[in-house]
């Protein structure tokens, strides 16, 4: 049972982290995740181009590599989520968009005819017929399709970022009390992880498969605090992001015992019933604006 004090801090600090992101979401550095997802969206679109012939050859560009998916789904007059995609293609590999890994030459083949169906006419006009695209149809391609690849970048761009300083805090927190960094690699055994030393993305091991943590913090009497660092852009996200927590947790629970503590250390938008949940499934509770807190709990627990 979490006791009422740490509920209500607990409480104050989602707010606080969701004050902090909302107040970002105007800032320069925003603006500049705007440009960094712009300029990644633009890439996508050449790479999907250059692999698929300009997509007089998608199968070939798709066997290679199914990240160019999300350029065809958005050539698609609408636009259609993947999840829309599914239904209009039964054989589309959703989960080959995400990994990028290459796709069976029968789901290129579903795909393609299914994008040759449905895809935008104006921006794909000379699919019409047999000739190349001319230097205006390519700009106008990029210039129809980039705006809509960056709006749906931005959030992943920023959670990126956020993420990389988040890690990189904890990293120069330790380091700033005199722990020691060890080199990543699979934690087999609790003395892998030295007192007062720490590893940035190693392998954790489960009696499944490894588990990767973000950071790995050696505590005293071979204890080892597994953190993990998410940032979330809304609540939605924010259920993901806590269940892979508590999926992670209990996994450790169940190989290692008492001997792994797990913590999380959030940053965004976060629903404080998903805090709640963290809390009672026995993980330590961390946020980034909040570091000093973390501090004192390393101080309490003597390291």
């Amino acid at each position: 049972m979490v006791n009422a004090k740490l509920r209500d801090y607990h409480r104050e600090q989602a707010a606080r982290a969701k004050q902090i992101y909302v107040e970002g979401l105007t800032s320069a550095q925003a603006g500049q995740d705007w440009r960094n997802a712009h300029v990644a969206a633009r890439r996508q679109v050449i790479a999907a181009l250059r692999a698929t012939d300009c997509f007089r050859d998608i199968p070939t560009g798709l066997i290679e590599s199914g990240r160019h998916l999300t350029v065809l789904r958005h050539l698609m007059a609408p636009p259609i989520s993947q999840d829309q995609f599914a239904l209009l293609c039964t054989d589309y590999p959703k989960r080959a968009e995400v990994t990028g890994k290459g796709i069976s030459a029968t789901a290129a083949a579903a795909v393609t005819a299914a994008f040759l169906a449905g895809r935008d006419r104006a921006l794909t006009h000379w699919l019409d017929g047999s000739y190349e695209p001319r230097p205006t149809q390519i700009r106008n391609l990029l210039r129809g399709v980039t705006p809509l690849l960056s709006v749906q970048n931005t959030a992943t761009v920023r959670r990126g970022r956020m993420s990389m300083e988040q890690e990189a805090a904890i990293v120069t927190l330790l380091s700033a009390r005199g722990w020691g960094q060890q080199s990543s690699g699979l934690i087999s055994q609790l003395t892998d992880v030295k007192p007062l030393h720490f590893l940035h993305k190693a392998k954790f091991a489960t009696k499944t498969r490894p588990q990767e943590v973000d950071i790995a913090c050696g505590l005293t009497g071979t204890v080892v605090l597994a953190m993990e660092c998410k940032v979330t852009n809304d609540e939605t996200n924010s259920v993901k992001r806590i269940n892979d927590v508590l999926k992670k947790a209990a996994a450790w629970q169940d190989h290692w015992g008492s001997f792994v503590r797990t913590a999380a250390l959030l940053q965004g938008v976060i629903a404080f019933k998903d805090v709640e949940r963290l809390l009672e499934g026995q993980v330590e509770v961390f946020w980034s604006h909040d570091l000093i807190a973390f501090e004192a709990w390393l101080t309490k627990e003597g390291c």
